[in-house]
């Protein structure tokens, strides 16, 4: 195991929603920023080339010229403003031979001559702009220039300079600040909802963990809480109850089976040493003795067959037992085990007897006669216990096109109503079965398992006071035909 201390997973989730957050936000606020700087970059040239246009209408309608001194200064700035362009302009009107005839203001961060130089060509009807760095290395201009025609043609070019917007220069402080504080409060924000997500998912967590110890300490009747809205926490919520359950289940079958296992074992094993204690003291007459060393060895059966049927179960849980198939004539073969069984029973008022529904072509089945045999003593012993004096077993034989059907019918008192959902657990015995006949719990089950490794299955049909109705499956899968 890892010596590396686990984190809690409030910890664990809350970090890495703390880094997906503050990435988030990283990623949107550069978003954002994006988006303003191209906002700003696109209504500033929008901007520029419409007011450029306006200039260029105001000079086409005098002949070329625009007015002087504080009148040029008005008319500028009423179409930047109408344009959106606010920072401080400046303007030059060259003639058709790229002579400079005014400029404003006077002072410029270009020469005439170097700015002709740098300005982009102006075809007729359009507006180009380009972008200039001024010799005083500040930030870099952008510079509009449009032709001025008239009916005549071209006479002349105008140059409208504005300083490049910028986020830094556009984005006043307080606006930053403002900014800044939005961001920081859908920080805070974030991380408190995700905090809280996290706590909500932390506490069925929690929850499982305290009943999981709970389990340990060896409280299978755990307080679950299952009626959450998630999926995935009401299902982990609703298998971990199952599973509690289960284990409660499995631990009081475990204690019936030790319980059981103690008395059967206890009770031949007293039998038999009682019977040679008294053979050992001489206190009983040489024909007694011989019969009590018969009844010490039929206890001593008794034990050897309970061992070989916890082996056998044992085995065929663990599927460690191979099947063998060969060919069987199932009518045959269930004759056989009825005059073998019938044989072995010390009561003889019970009568087993095989019939046939309908006439089958063949009851000829590549099968295990060894395995088919265990289910239906099992089948027949636990008939022959559910009678008390007398009556009847009817085994019925069916073919069906798939498979055959082998019904075992007693005229027993039949099974209880709340115990037949628990006849086929391991090592269950009804409250019948502990006081009247001895056995561990698993007939039923090892029947089961070995149906089941026959390809087949065991199932209680019906049950009532006229008697009990089992039902074994097999597959039917015929040899081959000889050649």
């Amino acid at each position: 195991m890892s010596n590396n201390p686990r984190r809690s997973l409030l910890y664990y989730w809350s970090i890495r929603y703390f880094i997906v957050l503050l990435v988030s936000i990283v990623i949107a606020s550069s978003a954002i920023i994006f988006l303003i700087y191209w906002d700003a970059k696109t209504k500033q040239r929008h901007g520029l080339e419409q007011t450029v246009r306006d200039v260029v209408a105001e000079a086409a309608e005098r002949d070329g010229k625009l007015p002087q001194g504080a009148e040029l200064g008005r008319l500028l700035d009423r179409h930047a403003r109408e344009n959106g362009l606010w920072d401080r302009s400046f303007v030059f009107v060259f003639d058709r031979e790229w002579s400079l005839s005014e400029q404003f203001p006077s002072y410029a961060p270009f020469e005439a001559e170097g700015l002709i130089e740098r300005l982009p060509p102006a075809a007729a009807g359009s507006v180009e702009i380009a972008e200039l760095q001024s010799d005083e290395n500040r930030l870099p201009y952008l510079a509009a220039v449009s032709p001025i025609r008239n009916a005549a043609g071209t006479t002349g070019y105008v140059a409208y300079l504005v300083q490049k917007e910028t986020v830094l220069k556009t984005t006043p402080l307080e606006h930053r600040v403002l900014r800044f504080s939005i961001v920081a409060v859908a920080f805070i924000i974030g991380w408190g909802v995700l905090f809280l997500l996290t706590r909500r998912l932390l506490k069925p967590i929690q929850e499982a963990a305290d009943a999981a110890k709970q389990i340990v300490a060896g409280n299978y009747r755990v307080d679950i809480d299952n009626s959450h809205d998630e999926r995935e926490i009401h299902e982990l919520m609703v298998s971990f109850k199952e599973m509690a359950e289960r284990l409660e289940h499995l631990e009081s079958l475990r204690n019936q089976l030790f319980l059981g296992v103690t008395h059967e074992l206890k009770t031949p094993i007293a039998s038999i040493s009682g019977l040679i204690q008294a053979v050992k003291d001489e206190v009983v007459s040489e024909e007694e003795a011989k019969e009590f060393l018969e009844m010490s060895l039929k206890e001593t059966g008794r034990l050897q067959k309970m061992v070989e049927d916890l082996l056998d179960f044992n085995r065929f849980a663990a599927n460690s037992v191979t099947v063998t198939h060969r060919p069987v004539d199932l009518l045959a073969e269930l004759n056989e085990t009825v005059v073998r069984w019938k044989q072995a029973q010390e009561r003889t008022s019970v009568q087993p007897t095989v019939e046939t529904a309908g006439e089958g072509e063949t009851w000829e089945v590549l099968t295990d006669p060894v395995r088919l045999e265990q289910i239906m003593i099992n089948l027949l012993n636990n008939a022959r216990d559910a009678m008390e004096e007398g009556g009847s077993i009817l085994i019925r034989l069916h073919a069906e096109p798939s498979q055959y059907r082998i019904e075992v019918q007693d005229t027993g008192e039949g099974i209880p109503a709340e115990e037949q959902r628990e006849i086929f657990q391991s090592f269950y015995r009804g409250e019948k079965k502990r006081t009247r006949t001895y056995g561990l719990g698993i007939g039923l089950p090892f029947s089961r398992l070995i149906a089941g490794s026959l390809g087949g299955d065991l199932a209680l049909s019906r049950s009532g006071p006229e008697g009990t109705l089992f039902t074994l499956t097999i597959p039917a899968i015929h040899p081959l035909p000889k050649d």
